[in-house]
């Protein structure tokens, strides 16, 4: 592949992505302008109670830019969120974008541990059961995975969380990423960081690898009818050789072309898994912005986090480009 070829393909990726976060910022500003009441009520009934000051509710509105057109109140908050103000969160009384930063750390460090795990597993029972055609190692395996696959990543995470926390008491249930101990004192040690957020990534990552697992099945049976493959078990390779020496090489590029396909998935099963454990993450900051009618805080989760999956979407499929120039 020449250079001009792969700026030419980075050219429209990034033409792509702008595109997309624009119809982002669109989708997002207008589906939550939809929604019953708003923040100037929201902040005199629960906290202000300034009673019938019409004067104040006015100032109020002026202030928040709420007495403008809807089309007005969407090209300033458009131009805020491209000058990196996502505004301000009065029910926590700190910027949106310090809140959402200092959260998605946490999501994003799932996210990122959970593809090569995610990749490991799917990847390594779907080499298994579609090397094997019809006999009964695939078969249970596929079943098992199909059954498997049926079940939301929340109620895998529940049936975690119960086993594993409540029942045999190996792993923590009070969430927060960290014991009580380190969330007053502010020093947390790694240990206790991967301790809490051993069950939510395992969690993730087993819903995860169900999309490797079906890509990497049915390119295996695939391998299994070329010559190679034939002539390979004529000389007598067999187990993890032929596994890791021949079918994973076949493989593993046409399943790292799909990583940005799987990513929104994986990054939306993170959310309700985060809420599931408590773990202090965008899911949880979204549920508490949901909870408390905080439209500035939502706002501003959802497009930071979908600004996330661009980017890491634009990165791996330049490192898919990158891998199919180097043949």
């Amino acid at each position: 592949m020449s250079n001009d070829s792969f700026y030419s393909k980075l050219k429209k990726l990034m033409l792509d992505n702008a595109l997309a976060f624009l119809a982002l910022l669109f989708l997002r500003f207008f589906m939550l302008y939809l929604l019953p009441g708003s923040q100037v009520d929201l902040l005199i009934d629960n906290d202000l109670n300034v009673g019938d000051n019409s004067v104040f509710v006015e100032s109020l509105t002026q202030k928040l830019g709420l007495d403008k057109s809807v089309w007005g109140q969407f090209f300033d908050w458009s131009a805020k969120i491209l000058q990196g103000d996502f505004g301000y969160s009065y029910i926590h009384a700190s910027p949106v974008s310090t809140l959402v930063f200092e959260a998605i750390v946490w999501t994003l460090a799932l996210v990122v541990l959970s593809i090569p795990i995610s990749l490991i597993m799917g990847v390594s029972l779907g080499i298994l059961a579609g090397s094997h055609g019809d006999n009964k190692i695939s078969k249970i395996l596929f079943g098992l995975m199909t059954l498997i696959s049926s079940i939301p990543s929340f109620v895998i995470a529940l049936i975690l969380l119960t086993i594993f926390s409540f029942n045999l008491n190996w792993f923590p249930s009070d969430g927060g990423g960290m014991s009580l101990q380190a969330r007053i004192t502010g020093e947390a040690q790694w240990v206790d960081i991967i301790w809490h957020g051993f069950l939510p990534l395992i969690a993730v990552s087993f819903q995860a690898s169900l999309r490797y697992f079906y890509l990497s099945y049915g390119l295996s049976e695939q391998v299994s009818r070329r010559p190679f493959i034939f002539f390979a078990k004529m000389r007598g390779v067999r187990g993890t050789r032929l596994y890791f020496s021949w079918y994973l090489p076949n493989i593993i590029p046409e399943v790292l072309s799909k990583l940005s396909s799987t990513l929104p998935g994986i990054i939306s099963s993170m959310i309700f898994v985060e809420i599931i454990f408590s773990y202090p993450g965008a899911g949880s900051l979204m549920l508490d912005a949901i909870n408390n009618r905080d439209y500035a805080l939502l706002q501003g989760c959802l497009v930071i986090v979908g600004g996330c999956v661009l980017i890491l979407n634009t990165a791996l499929d330049l490192a898919s480009v990158a891998l199919a120039e180097r043949g």
